[in-house]
């Protein structure tokens, strides 16, 4: 069965009214730091390394963190989990969701305006179809990430080279500090040619094969004016060593003794889409408040409340299960699978969220007049079962 992404096959998210999600930004109070119109200009304060670091994790595209693996028409659950894996060893997990992209989602559901990132990895034919959304997710300012795949545009085409599929040869990566590495890769079979076009110069070359005709196997190109651009490999950077078939045991050696800068060159490509690869400290979780427009809101849904918990306030999920409790104590625990929900509204404050300017700019009827605040949580994707 597939799972779609919460954000367009949740029946309670797509009944939310546009004033509820406009109320909710005015009430967010972030610092978020501003750009200069140079996104890759240097910071004047280079001893403020926390700015720095904020400064790097801005997403210019202002898309939800969600990285998408496209797999073509065959449902490849071996496949995602395989890339999915090798993602995970590279991004900051804690800053990403990763979720597969099927063949059929690709044109009926509004995945370009909700990812930051689509990873093609399939050797199938793309359809002209599904081109057209990947351009349509390029020109809103989407990353693509080609791994072995046939999805091109604008300035370059794919050529076959049957001599050269599945074998392992060495590369001639250059790196963003303008430096070269050496290493040694399994090759797809096809490289990389420039079109004679007036926008090739938006082509560049990151990655050859150490030959004589120094075959092109990783370029990197720009879409548009919203910072759509994509990296095209036609190096399999997307198997680990384990997951590659190669012929003989001198393959597998050279393999293994490149597997490390494998690696370091998928980071590297990653932050190259906006992508961060820094593992963040991960926040201490924090009690959620039950929050309401009035007081008399409030009360009933305490009333209803009192038929739903069982004898020590506990609404069980088999995810995760609230305890209500009316005031917040220091000991109590807070887990990834239990967390304690505050009653009484008095004890709230927030340096990020408030209430008033949030009850001030909600105009729904019904949606939104209780609210579930937390400062840090696992998910709020799937917390309750129903």
């Amino acid at each position: 069965e597939h799972h779609h992404l919460h954000i367009f096959s949740c029946h309670e998210c797509l009944q939310l009214e546009k004033s509820t999600i406009e109320a909710i930004k005015l009430a967010s109070r972030e610092d978020i730091p501003k750009l200069s119109d140079d996104s890759n200009s240097k910071l004047e304060d280079k001893n403020d390394d926390h700015l720095a670091k904020g400064m790097k994790r801005v997403n210019l595209a202002g898309k939800p963190p969600n990285v998408l693996i496209y797999l073509g028409s065959e449902t490849a659950k071996v496949e995602f989990e395989q890339v999915k894996s090798v993602l995970q060893e590279c991004i900051d997990a804690d800053s990403y969701t990763i979720y597969q992209l099927h063949e059929e989602q690709v044109l009926k559901d509004p995945w370009i305006d909700n990812s930051l990132l689509l990873v093609i990895a399939t050797e199938e034919p793309i359809s002209e179809e599904c081109h057209k959304q990947f351009m349509k997710f390029l020109s809103k300012g989407g990353k693509i990430l080609g791994f072995s795949s046939s999805f091109t545009f604008d300035g370059i085409r794919i050529k076959r080279k049957n001599k050269l599929k599945k074998t392992v040869h060495e590369l001639v990566v250059s790196k963003m500090d303008s430096t070269e590495i050496k290493l040694n890769l399994l090759v797809s079979g096809s490289i990389f040619e420039e079109v004679v076009k007036k926008d090739t110069s938006k082509v560049k070359t990151l990655c050859r094969l150490n030959n004589a005709d120094k075959d092109a196997v990783i370029v990197h190109l720009t879409y548009g004016d919203n910072g759509g651009e994509a990296i095209l490999s036609q190096a399999h950077l997307e198997l680990d060593i384990s997951s590659m078939e190669v012929q003989t045991e001198e393959d597998f050696n050279l393999l293994k003794l490149s597997n490390a800068k494998r690696c370091d060159i998928l980071k590297e490509i990653l932050m190259m889409l906006g992508l961060s690869c820094e593992l963040s400290e991960i926040p201490m979780l924090t009690p959620i408040y039950l929050l309401s427009s009035d007081e008399e809101m409030h009360l009933a849904f305490l009333k209803w409340l009192e038929g739903n918990v069982d004898s020590e306030g506990l609404r069980a999920s088999s995810k995760m299960s609230l305890k209500f409790v009316s005031s917040y104590k220091s000991k109590m625990e807070i887990t990834p699978s239990l967390v304690p929900v505050i009653t009484e509204m008095g004890s709230f404050s927030s340096e990020h969220f408030n209430l008033k300017t949030y009850l001030q700019n909600l105009q729904t009827k019904k949606l939104g007049k209780i609210v579930l605040f937390t400062e840090v949580t696992t998910t709020t994707m799937n917390l309750l079962d129903g």
